[in-house]
């Protein structure tokens, strides 16, 4: 079989720390590497020119990713940030042969655009990176944990006992590892003033890592025996990774590399953090919530960060996660099928699911508005819930995503199908030449491919059964009229509390209410619904005027009182 081909996507937002190595373990592993950039398509920002600018330049991105899948298809695709994985996984589902998509996220503390991304395997630093991912809503199944993304010399190194590092490299005491490339002379010389300044300084040794920048080492050879400091100077040497991992403690500034080479080897970093690296303070405070790392907000607290970075032991080597990304991707790209398989059958379930309840719903609303025809039982001593009309807009765009899903379905089937039919004639060519291995795993390839083809013609069957009962529902709702907001109903009878009982009036409530009405003007009262008001008359049958009441209120009420508890009026004199 031929060695898998692999699509390298990066543009300007893929971090080199993790693009390098990646490629680098890929190309190791004898994988056939292609690799295309899409360019500004991948920068970060959040406002809106950045925005705009990442869409406009999305469609060109997305067409040249689909160009490249139709000419040249991969087994597997990989991608190192969000915006390029969002064009990539749009232009993947546009071509006939879609293949896997692997996003490698490198981040301690992955940003949610990921989560708008549909790849098929997302690569996760650690655990916490991991449940990151997983709160910004992409599914755990998905999500694959591997280890830093670093250099293979300081994974290396990470596998080495530090004990015996030292005994090589002549290292006494505590270690502590100063990256100074690219400081500059004068904050060289400053951080060297800091260091000599730590307590205890004559019982640690300190380990320059100068790279090339010679102006650093020219400052450390001057300062360093003037200050009394025991220190060894190094720069581009293949023991760089060991002298790394022989260090209890590392002090630089918080670049990617720098974080990837100090969880591969095992150190504590104290982390420079200025204003020369804006990320810096946010992947200081990802590396201290894994205990890892110090932050030194400028060089005057540089002594006290150290002093309590060497307290407790070193935190454990990860491991090599751009070895773990290889296997992945070797694993990914010989089971491509069944990786794309795996997520259609999802969306699959989703769409039938919403299938389902749409058409429940629109026969439920059918069925509360038809005619009445045969005998119907009203019974049950329940009233049915109102039925919710289905939204006609949402039917239809269920039906056309359906039928982009039939579309897509013919499409690989009359691909299986051919693919079937050539890997038969191979097989037939490879036994006539005498080639019988080959001829039987062409074989096999061919039966693999029909019963995939059988698999899709039976999903076609159903995706067309569920268009039809989407076409019924549609057809269902189209002349229904709408039911009343859930405002408006009125409330079910089998729901509605009892009204409470009032409570008959005491006597005491009857008096007060006379008090209060006591000396307002006396107006006839109106007369009640329906009551019919009698005939009046002029003749003198007709009652007299009401006598008025001699006494004054107190008495009146004491005599209403007495009335009302039942004690005969009493008797007038004659």
């Amino acid at each position: 079989m031929a060695d898998p081909q692999v699509l390298i996507v990066t543009s300007s937002g893929a971090p080199p720390s993790a693009v390098v190595p990646v490629l680098a373990a890929i190309e190791a592993a004898g994988m056939r590497v292609r690799a295309i950039d899409v360019g500004a398509v991948g920068a970060g920002g959040g406002g809106v020119a950045d925005r705009m600018r990442r869409a406009l330049l999305g469609e060109g991105a997305e067409r040249k990713l689909r160009k490249e899948l139709e000419m040249s298809p991969p087994d597997a695709a990989v991608v190192f940030d969000p915006h390029s994985a969002l064009a990539l996984t749009v232009a993947r589902d546009q071509v006939m042969t879609p293949a896997p998509v692997i996003a490698v996220v490198g981040e301690l503390d992955p940003v949610p655009a990921w989560a708008q991304t549909d790849a098929d395997r997302f690569i996760a630093v650690d655990d916490l990176a991991a449940v990151a991912l997983t709160d910004a809503g992409v599914e755990g199944d998905r999500i694959l944990v591997v280890g830093a993304l670093g250099e293979r010399a300081f994974a290396e190194a990470g596998a080495t006992d530090r004990t015996l590092l030292r005994t090589r490299f002549k290292l006494g005491g505590r270690v502590a590892l100063v990256e100074v490339a690219g400081l500059g002379a004068e904050m060289t010389g400053q951080l060297a003033l800091q260091l000599s300044l730590l307590d205890a300084n004559e019982h640690i040794t300190f380990l320059f890592d100068a790279a090339g920048d010679a102006d650093a080492a020219a400052v450390l050879r001057r300062q360093v025996p003037s200050l009394g400091l025991r220190g060894k100077l190094f720069g581009a040497t293949a023991d760089a990774a060991l002298l790394w991992r022989a260090a209890d403690v590392i002090v630089a500034r918080p670049r990617p590399e720098v974080i990837a080479r100090v969880m591969l080897v095992g150190g504590k970093l104290v982390s420079l953090v200025d204003d020369q690296l804006p990320s810096g303070a946010r992947a200081t405070t990802a590396l201290e919530a894994r205990k890892r790392a110090i932050a030194a907000k400028g060089l005057l607290m540089l002594s006290s960060a150290l002093d309590s970075a060497f307290h407790g032991t070193p935190p454990a080597a990860t491991d090599d996660g751009a070895d773990h990304v290889a296997d992945i991707v070797a694993l990914v790209a010989g089971d491509k099928r069944a990786v794309i398989d795996e997520r259609r059958i999802a969306a699959q379930a989703a769409t039938r699911d919403k299938v389902r309840t749409a058409s429940a719903a629109a026969q439920a609303a059918a069925a509360a508005t038809a005619m009445p025809g045969e005998l119907e039982d009203l019974g049950g001593g329940t009233t049915p819930d109102p039925v919710d009309l289905p939204d006609k807009a949402e039917l239809e765009r269920l039906r056309n995503e359906v039928a982009r899903r039939v579309t897509e379905m013919t499409k690989s089937m009359a691909a299986a199908r051919d693919a079937a039919a050539d890997a038969a004639d191979k097989a037939k060519g490879a036994h006539a030449r005498g080639a019988t291995d080959e001829a039987t795993q062409l074989e096999r390839k061919a039966d693999a491919e029909r019963a995939r083809m059988h698999s899709l013609l039976a999903e076609l069957a159903t995706l067309e059964s569920e268009l039809k009962e989407l076409e019924r529902a549609i057809a269902q709702v189209a002349d229904l009229p709408k039911p009343p907001p859930a405002s408006a109903r009125p409330p079910r009878s089998d729901s509605a509390p009892p009204p409470p009982r009032q409570k008959p009036a005491s006597i005491d409530d009857e008096l007060a209410k006379l008090k209060r009405n006591a000396g307002a003007p006396t107006s006839s009262a109106p007369p009640k619904p329906g009551a019919t008001k009698p005939p009046s008359s002029s003749s003198s049958t007709s009652s007299p005027p009401p006598k008025k009441s001699s006494g004054n209120v107190d008495d009146e009420l004491a005599a209403l009182k007495k009335k009302m508890q039942g004690a005969p009026p009493p008797k007038k004199k004659p």
